[in-house]
């Protein structure tokens, strides 16, 4: 068949069982029917989709309460999510250059057959003449508009998912999708982002007199501009509330196009990665905005999820360093047919200074993650030491380096030893 799928899902048996009485011979019919299976024909297929931008936040199989992204989630539920995937870089398109260099081996045995596919909209992205060694590199100059995009379709998003899903062809077993747009341009679709005062009470006609004008409701600029400010005391509180449904709207948006590229290789068992190629700011390190402020842990905790293998959460602190690892696992092995995580990786119990990893940045002269702390100098300022305990302190509110000196001490002496 043309889809790839084996015949009819019903076959009828006829049984001819012969009875043997005292009288003449009789034949009954029995007629049993079994459902039988659809078996895909057609090759596995494993995507992996890199995101610039994305932080765990707005992603409810994070915890979030303030966004859905029911696709994610979907993904997340019957697969596996790392709660503490740890960035060792944090630099401008630092870690998906690292992941391209460290996957070559596995995509150029992909490439050999024509079966590895690479889609990118990053302007950012540095491309070599080797391509990092796919079959098909497409680097798309997708149309950007100064203004929101009318419709879905219209974004620059959904013409990077369409130009993928374009290219799958029936030998293409690897699909690698890196987009910018979480970082570069917003463009989802805007609803009406007036804030409503839900605790307002019902006013009555005759007590409109005499009150007090309603101050004007702040309105973010229409412009597909992320932000990019130090929030300040004087700001209006919903002025962050305002450019956290709009950092929700684009992630929504890229939430459509993960269901779309799904469906429409549906038929092909695909193994599904998704991971945030560096985070986002809203405010946790006083600033909003991609790569702005100081370094602190939203900018390096980064999502990682895969659809097979599930449902698990991996609690321990990992180093994102190890993607190419797992992309090796399920391009070569399959969907389904490979252990990414082993039980007893899952039920270790980790030191407090081990794992390490250290987090190259140019925002900061040393940080160090361990499975217990979090300890960071910034650049600005190399003399103040800042310690976060994790997992706790999820956003790093509470510096704690002025109770647990002899941490801080041990992490310095790190550095003088190098």
């Amino acid at each position: 068949m043309n889809d790839g799928t084996a015949g009819a899902s019903d076959i009828v048996f006829a049984i001819l069982a012969s009875v043997a009485t005292l009288h003449p011979a009789t034949t009954k019919v029995i007629t049993l029917k079994f459902s039988v299976p659809k078996i895909s024909l057609r090759s596995p297929i494993t995507i992996l989709i890199t995101l610039e931008g994305l932080a765990t936040s707005p992603l409810g199989c994070y915890g979030c309460s303030w966004n859905d992204t029911p696709t994610i989630d979907s993904i997340a539920a019957g697969g596996i999510v790392w709660d503490r995937w740890t960035s060792p870089v944090d630099r401008c398109g630092g870690l998906i250059t690292q992941w391209l260099n460290d996957s070559h081996a596995t995509i150029r045995r992909h490439s050999e057959s024509g079966g590895a596919v690479f889609v990118t909209d990053d302007p950012k992205l540095s491309i070599p003449d080797s391509t990092f060694g796919f079959a098909t590199s497409m680097v798309l100059k997708p149309t950007l508009k100064r203004l929101p995009a009318e419709s879905i379709h219209d974004s620059a998003v959904a013409q990077t998912f369409a130009a993928a899903i374009d290219a799958v062809q029936p030998k293409t077993r690897l699909l690698w999708i890196h987009s910018g747009v979480l970082r570069d341009h917003w463009d989802a679709p805007q609803v009406d982002e007036q804030v409503i005062d839900e605790n307002t009470e019902p006013v009555e006609d005759g007590e409109i007199e005499g009150l007090a004008e309603k101050p004007e409701s702040i309105r973010l600029p229409a412009t597909t501009d992320p932000p990019a400010y130090q929030v300040s005391n004087d700001d209006d509180p919903d002025r962050l509330f305002l450019w956290m449904n709009r950092y929700a709207a684009q992630v929504r948006l890229i939430d459509q196009m993960i269901e779309t590229m799904l469906g429409s290789v549906s038929g092909r068992r695909p193994a599904i990665i998704i991971a945030g190629a560096s985070g986002f700011s809203l405010g946790e390190n006083g600033w909003v905005g991609h790569h702005v402020g100081p370094l602190r842990s939203p900018d390096i905790r980064l999502p990682l999820l895969v659809s097979s293998g599930g449902p698990l959460r991996v609690p321990s602190m990992e180093s994102a360093s190890q993607l190419p690892y797992f992309l090796e696992r399920l391009a070569d092995g399959g969907s389904g047919r490979c252990e990414l995580v082993s039980p007893n990786d899952w039920c270790k119990t980790q030191e407090p200074f081990q794992p390490l990893v250290h987090t190259d940045s140019d925002r900061a002269s040393h940080a160090i993650s361990t499975p217990t702390w979090f300890y960071v100098c910034d650049s600005n300022d190399p003399a103040s030491e800042k310690l976060f305990l994790k997992p706790d302190d999820v956003t790093d509110f509470n510096d704690i380096s002025r109770l647990r000196r002899e941490v801080v001490q041990r992490f310095s002496s790190e550095f003088e030893s190098e």
